[in-house]
């Protein structure tokens, strides 16, 4: 703005300089012409550097004013400083509301991905980049195939492009990860009829959702196998029974055993099924008291016992006077659980140790046995429903495939955590974390 006053008080003062030069010299001819040329010259630059720029900017203000206007150079200047204040504060609201958007678009859980009238990728919000696996904004400004390797996913953001009709496809992504994603992408056009300005899609990750399918499809497969085995069983041996097997007491009593076997482990399993909804659900409260775990592990031993002298195993334990915060019932099924498959996997002459360790605001608590031990591909799989290392040995020593997931549920149920090591043919190790009781 200085350098226009400048030039414009330049100009004015060259202008008027011919008639104060006229005025000292008018007796002398010749110089009167030269003057009169400055005089045209200088006027015809004031002309077009001030006066031109005016008139275009009057007309300008008058295609923007609703109704024609006619008035002096003060009261222009007037309307055009209060036009350029109400443009100013039109930009400055479309400025907020865009970042509005773009805040929107940050903060969506889903992926947004949108591509210019070239069809570069021209925004791509955080969650499409974690989906798709990108650094943060190192998709911009590229193509859809130099970004994705999966041709149908290239493809899709074309055939939108190129017909302006929207489309929607759930894919695979192989890339790393397996991933399972939902597109649903739409052609821009600013409107209807227009020609495409680009294209915006709507990315959903599914594969937790595919997961969870699959889990509760296995989940009822296994369901319904367990229930068979027993319920197959039962019928088998009453049928045997009612065809004339009571003849034979003998024969009879054995397949009552069998019936009242089956019909426990059938009960086990139902009771078991039904403990494990319930946790999962959250029906069950931990009532959290100050628990002692020595006495809870000498409950679940004298429980034992029996077994315990049946395959003459030895029993340590190493534990401290240290509290948890915890529920005292559900800590006990922990324990039950966990010495139980000690016991059932540890052969005749081995032994078992239950011992503690302080972890700061936690205490570590490890079962350990000499048991047959795990295999490293089953040991990401053993706290599944179900999941079963060795099937006929699992259903032979009375197993319903739960307990070790019941077990998972709970510890993380009051805090902590639950993991195992192992080592094929020298046994295993359940460690399991409570958060430690703290005086209020």
């Amino acid at each position: 703005m200085r350098r226009l006053h400048t030039q414009f008080i330049l100009g004015l003062t060259l202008f008027i300089l011919p008639i104060i030069i006229f005025r000292l010299f008018w007796i002398r001819p010749g110089i009167a012409v030269l003057l009169l040329i400055w005089f045209v010259v200088v006027g015809y630059f004031l002309k077009r550097s001030f006066i031109n720029p005016l008139r275009d900017l009057q007309r300008q203000a008058q295609k923007t004013s609703a109704e024609p206007f006619s008035f002096g150079y003060k009261e222009f200047m007037i309307f055009l400083g209060n036009r350029l204040e109400y443009l100013d504060n039109k930009l400055y609201r479309e400025i907020e509301a865009r970042r509005k958007v773009e805040s929107i678009l940050f903060s969506m859980v889903e992926g947004v991905v949108a591509t210019d009238s070239t069809g570069r990728l021209s925004f791509i919000n955080p969650a499409a980049e974690r989906i798709f696996k990108l650094d943060a904004g190192s998709a911009l400004g590229k193509f859809p195939r130099e970004v994705w390797k999966e041709f149908e996913l290239a493809e899709l953001f074309h055939q939108v492009f190129v017909t302006g009709k929207p489309q929607t496809r759930e894919m695979q992504l192989e890339h790393g990860a397996k991933r399972y994603i939902k597109l649903e992408v739409t052609p821009i056009c600013l409107a209807e009829g227009e020609e495409t300005q680009g294209v915006l899609a709507m990315v959903r990750d599914l594969t937790r959702l595919r997961h969870l399918e699959t889990v509760r499809t296995e989940f009822v497969a296994n369901v319904s196998h367990e229930l068979r085995t027993p319920i197959t069983s039962i019928k088998g041996f009453v049928e045997t029974i009612l065809d004339g097997g009571l003849e034979n007491k003998e024969a009879t009593k054995r397949f009552l055993t069998i019936i009242y076997q089956e019909s426990d482990r059938l009960n086990r399993l139902i009771s078991d099924l039904l403990d494990l909804s319930r946790i999962e659900s959250g029906q069950i409260e931990p009532k959290r008291t100050r628990t002692f775990v020595p006495p809870l592990v000498e409950e679940v031993r004298q429980t034992l016992q029996p077994r315990i002298t049946e395959k003459n195993l030895s029993f340590s334990v190493e534990l401290g006077p240290s509290a948890v915060w915890a529920d005292e019932d559900q800590v006990r099924e922990v324990l039950v659980n966990l010495i139980d498959n000690a016991i059932k996997y540890t052969p005749a002459e081995g032994s078992i140790k239950v011992e503690e360790k302080d972890r700061g605001s936690m205490m570590e608590f490890i079962i350990s046995d000499t048991g047959y031990g795990i295999p490293q591909e089953s040991i990401p799989r053993i706290f599944e429903r179900f999941y079963r290392v060795d099937k006929a040995r699992s259903r032979e020593m009375g197993g319903t495939g739960l307990g070790l997931s019941i077990v998972k549920h709970i510890v993380e149920n009051l805090g902590g955590k639950v993991w195992v090591k192992s080592e094929q043919g020298k046994g295993s190790s359940f460690h399991f974390t409570l958060p430690k009781y703290k005086e209020e």
